[in-house]
C-alpha cells in the first residue's frame, strides 16, 4: 500500500477515534442530581492543584484481585475481537500490582514468542516524556515556561501577526495558535535505504504560521511537541533521543524503552497487523526520532514511570527524575474551556470518556500509530496508574478505562453542577447559534436555539438536544458536555463537544463581499463562508467570476487543501503533469487512491473537470474514511456515465450541491457531463463540510 493512501488509512482510524471517544461506552449516562463528588468539583480542584477529598477507600490494593479482574476482562469475547496482543500495568503508590502481557485472541503471539516480544509502539504516550524533559529544565533553570519560542529558534522569526508571542507553556498546553501541521507521509520510512531527515529540518521545512492569538483556544499539535523535542535537544546540547535515554529512561531503568528504533527493540516489538489481518512490515521515521510519538516501551518500564511520577518524581532507588512542583503542575489541568470540561496539564490531557471518571481527577494520555494503540492514566489522588498497549487501532482502550474505573472506583454516574440550573431565555441563547468549524480536522458542527435553556446541534453524530446548567455549558441526553467560550466583549468565539481534541470555531458572519457576488447571491452563502474558513484565497476587492468552469488540476489543489491532503514529491503516475503547478497535488490524490487518470497515462490537468468527476473524486474520500455511507437510493436523469452512476447518487442523496441540482417528479439532474464551475465548486465543497 503506498504511502498517501495509507494516510488517508490513518486519517481514517484517527477520524474515526475522534468521532468515537467521546460517545464510547456512555450507557446509563449522567444525571442531573447533585452528588458529593461532581466532575466541576474535582476539575475545579485540578485547576487549583488542590485535593479536598480528603482520604479514600478502595482502588486496586490486592495483586491477585487485580490479575483476576485483568484476566475476566481480556477473556471477554468483545475484547477478543479488538486485539491479538497487549500489554498492561497498574500501579498503586510505590508499588506494581501488575505487569502482563496477554495473548488475546489470533494472530496472538507464539508461546515461544511471548517472553521475548514485549514492547510496543505507545504513540503521542510519547508527549508525556517530551513533556517531562522541558519540566526537567525548567527545574534546572535552564529555562522559563514563559519564553518566547524564539529565544531557542537560532534566529528564526515566527510569523505571528499577534503582539502575543507563543510561550514554551503554550507548547506544553497546545494553545499556540499553530496552523495545523502533521507529519508528512515520508516521515513514515519502511525501506532500510532511506536516509531520515534531522530534526531541525523537519520542523524548520514546515513551521507553521500563527493563524488564532496564542493561549486562546486548545488545538492538539504534533508539531508544537517535536518543537519541544528540538527547544529540549536546542537547550540542554545533547541529541533529543541521547538526553531521553541520559535523563529519563537510564535514572528510571526503563532500559525497554526508547525514542529510536534499535535493533533491540526492533527484535523484540510484538507485530501488528491491518485490517485484513495482515501483518504490517515494520517501519521507520524521519526523522528518526520523533518527540511527539516514536516511542517505544513495555509494561514493565511503564511501571517504573508511573510509580516515579505519582511519588513526586522520585523512582524507588532514590533517583529525582521532577521535583514535586513540576509533577504538580503535570498533574494540573493549565487549560480548560470550562472548568467541568478541562483540556491539558503539562503533558496530559482529560479522559477520552468524562463520563466514566466517576468523580475522581484522572488525567490520561492516549497514543495512536500505524498498527498500534495505547492508553495510560492516573489517578494523582490515589496514587494510581494504569498503562495499557494493543498491536491494532482499535478502542479496546476505552473498554478497559471504563471497566477498570466503574469495577474500582463506582461511585455513581458523574453530574455537573447546575449552578442554579439556570435556563437562558431563547433571546438571550441566540450568541450561541452558528457554525463552527473544527481547528484541527476542519468538519463543522451546526449550533440552534430550540428554546428556553435548549440548544439542538447537528454533527457528524445526527443532531442532539442539550440542556443548559451553567450560563456556557450544556448537556446532552447522554450526559455529554458541550462548553462555550467567550471573549472580554461577550461574543462567543469556541467550543468543545464530540472532539475532545481541540475547539471548534465559530464562523464569522462574512459582511464584506465579491463585487460579482452580491449578498442575495443563490451562492453567497456558501462562497463567503468558505471565505471566513479560509479556504477560498481570492481577493475580496476583485471579481469572483463564479461561473468560471474549474481545471481538474486547479479542482485537486482545492479539494486536498481542503483536507489537509500534502502535496507529494513521488515522481508522477501520469505523463502530462510534469510542468503542472498542481503536480505535487495530483500526485497525492493518486497515492491516496482518489484518481485513475483518462486513460493512456494522461490526466489532462487543464482541462475542465466534469461534475461527474468531482462526484467521484469526492465519493472515494468520504466513503474510504467513513464520514459517509454509499447511498443508493436516488433515482437519476439520463446523463451519467454507468462509472460515475454511483457516486453522483450518493453525493446527491448526502445533498453535496447548490441550486444546480434540480428535482422533477423524484428524478434529480445533476448535470454530470457539465463542467464544474467555480459556485459550484464552492456549494460542494462547503456542502462535504456540514452535517
Amino acid at each position: 500500500m503506498n504511502q498517501n493512501r495509507k494516510r488517508i488509512r490513518r486519517m481514517c482510524s484517527c477520524l474515526t477515534a475522534v468521532l468515537m471517544l467521546s460517545f464510547a461506552g456512555e450507557a446509563g449516562a449522567a444525571t442531573q442530581q447533585s452528588q458529593p463528588d461532581s466532575p466541576a468539583s474535582v476539575q475545579q480542584n485540578a485547576l487549583s492543584g488542590r485535593n479536598s477529598k480528603g482520604d479514600y477507600t478502595g482502588g486496586p490494593q490486592d495483586p491477585k484481585e487485580v490479575k483476576a479482574f485483568l484476566d475476566a476482562f481480556f477473556a471477554r469475547d468483545a475484547v477478543k475481537g479488538k486485539a491479538g496482543n497487549a500489554a498492561v500495568s497498574i500501579v498503586q503508590g510505590s508499588k506494581v500490582l501488575l505487569s502482563k502481557n496477554y495473548g488475546i485472541s489470533a494472530p496472538a503471539l507464539k508461546p515461544e514468542e511471548a517472553g521475548m516480544k514485549d514492547t510496543f509502539r505507545i504513540g503521542s504516550i510519547s508527549k508525556v516524556f517530551t513533556a517531562a524533559a522541558i519540566m526537567q529544565l525548567v527545574d534546572q533553570g535552564k529555562l522559563s515556561l514563559q519564553d518566547n519560542i524564539e529565544k531557542y529558534l537560532d534566529g528564526y522569526k515566527v510569523t505571528n501577526p499577534f503582539d502575543t508571542p507563543v510561550t514554551i507553556e503554550n507548547l506544553l498546553t497546545h494553545t499556540t495558535g499553530f496552523e495545523v501541521r502533521e507529519p508528512s507521509d515520508a516521515s513514515y520510512l519502511t525501506d532500510p535505504s532511506q536516509q531520515p531527515v534531522s530534526l531541525k529540518e523537519s520542523i524548520f521545512d514546515v513551521f507553521p504560521p500563527v493563524i488564532r492569538k496564542p493561549g486562546t483556544a486548545y488545538m492538539y499539535d504534533n508539531f508544537a511537541s517535536r518543537l519541544q523535542g528540538y527547544i529540549v535537544q536546542q537547550v540542554s546540547g545533547e541529541p533529543f533521543g541521547s538526553y531521553m535515554q541520559k535523563h529519563l529512561f537510564g535514572p528510571l531503568g526503563m532500559n525497554s524503552s526508547s525514542f529510536g528504533m534499535t535493533k533491540d527493540l526492533t527484535r523484540r516489538l510484538v507485530p501488528s497487523y491491518d485490517e485484513s489481518g495482515s501483518p504490517i512490515p515494520v517501519y521507520g521515521f524521519s526523522p528518526s526520532e520523533w518527540p511527539e510519538g516514536s516511542m517505544l516501551s513495555s509494561a514493565s518500564d511503564m511501571a517504573l514511570f508511573m510509580t516515579a511520577f505519582l511519588n513526586g518524581g522520585r523512582a524507588a532507588n532514590g533517583t529525582v527524575i521532577l521535583s514535586p512542583e513540576s509533577v504538580k503542575a503535570m498533574s494540573a489541568y493549565q487549560m480548560a474551556i470550562h472548568p467541568d470540561l478541562p483540556d491539558t496539564t503539562y503533558g496530559f490531557e482529560s479522559p477520552v470518556i468524562p463520563s466514566k471518571t466517576n468523580g475522581e481527577l484522572v488525567i490520561s494520555k492516549g497514543g495512536d500509530i500505524l498498527g498500534y494503540s495505547s492508553l495510560l492514566w492516573l489517578l494523582p489522588d490515589r496514587k494510581t496508574g494504569v498503562f495499557v498497549s494493543y498491536n491494532t487501532n482499535q478502542d479496546l482502550r476505552n473498554d478497559l478505562f471504563t471497566a477498570f474505573m466503574d469495577h474500582y472506583y463506582a461511585k455513581g454516574e458523574p453530574t455537573y453542577e447546575t449552578k442554579g440550573g439556570k435556563s437562558q431565555s431563547v433571546d438571550t441563547l441566540a450568541k450561541f447559534a452558528g457554525l463552527y468549524s473544527d481547528l484541527r480536522i476542519k468538519l463543522m458542527t451546526r449550533v440552534e436555539v430550540t428554546g428556553n435553556g435548549t440548544l439542538k446541534v447537528s454533527d457528524v453524530f445526527g443532531s442532539h438536544t442539550l440542556q443548559q446548567v451553567d450560563d456556557l455549558l450544556f448537556l446532552d441526553g447522554e450526559g455529554n458536555p458541550l462548553a462555550f467560550q467567550m471573549d472580554a466583549d461577550g461574543r462567543i468565539t469556541y467550543m468543545k463537544y464530540t472532539n475532545l481534541y481541540s475547539y471548534a470555531a465559530k464562523i464569522p458572519v462574512q459582511l464584506s463581499t465579491f463585487p460579482d457576488v452580491s449578498a442575495d447571491h443563490p451562492y453567497a452563502g456558501y462562497i463567503l463562508s468558505l471565505k471566513s474558513l479560509g479556504f477560498l484565497t481570492d481577493d475580496l476587492t476583485q471579481p469572483f467570476q463564479p461561473l468560471q468552469s474549474v481545471s481538474r488540476g486547479a479542482f485537486i489543489h482545492a479539494f486536498n487543501a481542503m483536507w489537509s491532503i500534502p502535496g507529494s514529491s513521488n515522481p508522477d503516475l501520469f505523463k502530462d503533469t510534469e510542468h503542472s503547478e498542481y503536480r505535487k497535488d495530483i500526485q497525492a490524490a493518486v497515492e491516496a487512491g482518489m484518481l485513475t487518470g483518462t486513460g493512456n497515462g494522461l490526466f489532462e490537468p487543464d482541462r475542465p473537470i466534469l461534475r461527474e468527476e468531482a462526484a467521484a473524486i469526492c465519493y472515494r474520500l468520504l466513503t474510504v474514511t467513513g464520514i459517509r455511507v454509499p447511498d443508493s437510493a436516488v433515482v437519476l436523469a439520463p446523463g451519467t456515465s454507468k462509472w460515475a452512476v454511483d457516486a453522483v447518487r450518493s453525493v446527491v442523496a448526502w445533498k453535496l450541491h447548490g441550486p444546480e441540482v434540480t428535482e422533477v417528479d423524484g428524478v434529480f439532474d445533476y448535470g454530470s457531463q457539465r463542467a464544474i464551475n467555480k459556485q459550484e465548486l464552492a456549494a460542494l465543497m462547503f456542502t462535504m463540510l456540514l452535517p
